[in-house]
């Protein structure tokens, strides 16, 4: 059984030639036209649940995990979105939405919720953690199939959007759009982020890239970011 870092690294971190010998989306995928789209939509949700683990049977865990839907209806959960690696799918990410923190908490801490996980085949200790309501953009995060999620701290959240909001222009030229931005409830300086792909060598390009690195000593992040690339799960 893994412990709780390997998992965490499973789950955040970053390898530019990982992400190199990513596929390119298929023509025809929706590249954004124009209209930069930031986002600074703030959603209605009172929180967010944020899961990151291992399966040992990803057939198995979609399978159990459609019949916890009981579970969550009981809390007011709802999935927001559900990932897989996008060569390890063993990995699983999905974010969920909750109708207020002490639901989320309460869903979170519930033993049933423990018995289903074993019963999905969830394997090493599980990354977790309640989200602040959070920001999205117009776009449909359907329609991006391949996905970055980035983690990172840093020293004021509200100074470190308006600069990232800033820099969306250069996030779309490196082929990245923002999709979701938050942190958990009781620590603001721990970025969550989730973008979506539609050109994957440029995408490889700027993360390596100096413009970034500058950007986000502007910003005031601290210390390295974490980043997996996942897909929707089917």
């Amino acid at each position: 059984m893994r412990n709780s870092v390997t998992i965490r690294l499973l789950v955040f971190a970053f390898s530019t030639a990982w992400l190199g010998a990513c596929s390119t989306p298929e023509p025809g995928d929706p590249i954004p036209q124009n209209e930069l789209t930031v986002a600074n939509t703030a959603v209605n949700e009172q929180a967010f649940l944020v899961f990151g683990h291992e399966v040992g049977d990803l057939e198995l865990w979609k399978s159990v995990h459609a019949d916890l839907s009981v579970l969550r209806d009981d809390f007011g959960i709802t999935d927001s979105y559900i990932m897989q690696g996008a060569e390890e799918d063993s990995v699983v990410w999905m974010i969920s939405a909750a109708p207020s923190r002490q639901a989320a908490h309460e869903f979170m801490v519930n033993p049933n919720l423990a018995r289903i996980m074993n019963t999905e085949g969830v394997e090493g200790e599980v990354y977790r953690s309640i989200l602040a309501p959070g920001y999205v953009n117009t776009l449909n995060a359907d329609d991006f199939p391949l996905r970055i999620i980035v983690q990172h701290s840093v020293r004021d959240f509200d100074a470190w959007k308006r600069v990232f909001d800033g820099h969306v222009a250069s996030r779309e030229r490196a082929g990245v759009v923002d999709l979701f931005v938050s942190h958990p409830v009781d620590d603001p300086g721990d970025v969550h982020m989730m973008f979506g792909v539609f050109d994957v060598d440029k995408a490889s390009q700027y993360m390596g890239s100096a413009t970034l690195r500058a950007a986000m000593r502007l910003s005031g992040v601290t210390g390295e970011p974490r980043a997996y690339f996942v897909l929707k799960a089917d």
